[in-house]
C-alpha cells in the first residue's frame, strides 16, 4: 500500500526509529526492498534519483515503483530524490508519485528558500509533500564525479528556511556524505539534536551507506526518521554475481544473475531495517 513519506516519517520520529530508505532504480531492486519489508514487517520508502540513473527514464521508473508500492502488503512511500528542478519535480507529480525532493543545497540560501516554497506551493496542490536539503551534503555515488565538500547545515537559519517554505520534511547536513567515505566519518550529533528540538518536522539523512551500527543508532537517537541507503549494499554484489559465474563456468543465463541480485539486495536491506530500528514497525 502507498503511504505518503512526509506521514511515514512523522511517525518514525514519535516512535524513535527511521525510515528505511533504497533506490528502486529497477525491478530486482525494487522487488528485493519490497519483500524484506515483507518478510520483516518494515515501512519502506523507495526512491528515484534521476542522476545516478539517467539512462532510466522517468516514465518508465515512476510507474514501475507505484504499482509495485500499490501491491504491496506493508507501508510503501515513494519519492523522486534531488530534483533539482520545477520541470521535473511537475513530470514526476504527473506520474503519480507522491512524495519529492527538491534539492536547492547548492544555492544561496534565499534562492533555496525562494524555489522551495514554489514548489511546495504546487507539490501540496497535487496532495504531494515536498522534502528539501539546508546546508550541502557532498559525495557521490557516481565513481567519475567529483563533488563538493560537505557544509554543515546552519541551524541559525532552520527556523526560518521551514517557516517560510511550508516545506514536509528537511535533509541536513552534519558529516554525512553521498556515497564512499573517504577515511573515518565524523558525524556531529549535537548538531542533529540541536535542529531536533528546534522543530518538527522529519529530518533527513543522505549518505547512510558505509557507517558503523552505533554510528547509525546515535544519528536516529540525536533525531534522524529517515536514512538514505544505495552505495553500500551495491559494493557487495559483484563478489556474489561472481560466485555464481564461477558456479556456472563464467557464463551464468541472464535470469540466473537477476535472481541473485535480488536475493543479494534482500539480504542486505534486511540487516539495514534491523539497523534502522523499523523491523515490526509496519
Amino acid at each position: 500500500m502507498i503511504v505518503p513519506l512526509a506521514a511515514m516519517q512523522k511517525e518514525a520520529r514519535k516512535k524513535g526509529y527511521a525510515v528505511p530508505h533504497f533506490l528502486g532504480a529497477n525491478f530486482e531492486m525494487t522487488l528485493a526492498a519490497i519483500e524484506a519489508a515483507k518478510e520483516c514487517g518494515s515501512p519502506l520508502a523507495l526512491g528515484f534519483a534521476p542522476e545516478v540513473f539517467a539512462m532510466i527514464p522517468l516514465e518508465y521508473a515512476v510507474p514501475m515503483l507505484r504499482e509495485a508500492a500499490d501491491r504491496a502488503t506493508v507501508p510503501v512511500s515513494i519519492q523522486l530524490e534531488h530534483g533539482k528542478g520545477y520541470e521535473i519535480l511537475a513530470r514526476a507529480i504527473s506520474l503519480g508519485i507522491q512524495s519529492v525532493m527538491f534539492d536547492g543545497s547548492h544555492l544561496p540560501v534565499e534562492e533555496n528558500i525562494q524555489k522551495t516554497k514554489e514548489i511546495v506551493k504546487m507539490a501540496h496542490a497535487f496532495g504531494c509533500d515536498v522534502e528539501a536539503e539546508l546546508g550541502y551534503v557532498g559525495g557521490s555515488a557516481l565513481c567519475d564525479i567529483e563533488s563538493e565538500e560537505s557544509r554543515e547545515t546552519d541551524p541559525e537559519i532552520v527556523l526560518e528556511f521551514i517557516q517560510q517554505s511550508e516545506v514536509d520534511s528537511l535533509a541536513i547536513s552534519f558529516g554525512n556524505v553521498h556515497g564512499r567515505y573517504r577515511g573515518e566519518a565524523k558525524l556531529n550529533y549535537a548538531l542533529v539534536e540541536k535542529i531536533a528540538g528546534m522543530t518538527e518536522v522529519p529530518l533527513t539523512m543522505h549518505g547512510g551507506s558505509g557507517l558503523t551500527k552505533e554510528q547509525y543508532k546515535k544519528s536516529i537517537e540525536a533525531g534522524i526518521s529517515n536514512i538514505h541507503f544505495y552505495t553500500n549494499i551495491t559494493l557487495g554484489l559483484w563478489r556474489s554475481l561472481e560466485e555464481l559465474a564461477k558456479k556456472r563456468n563464467g557464463q551464468p543465463v541472464y535470469h540466473e544473475i537477476c535472481g541473485a541480485t535480488i536475493a543479494y539486495f534482500k539480504k542486505e536491506i534486511l540487516n539495514i531495517m534491523e539497523i534502522c530500528k523499523s523491523a515490526g514497525k509496519a
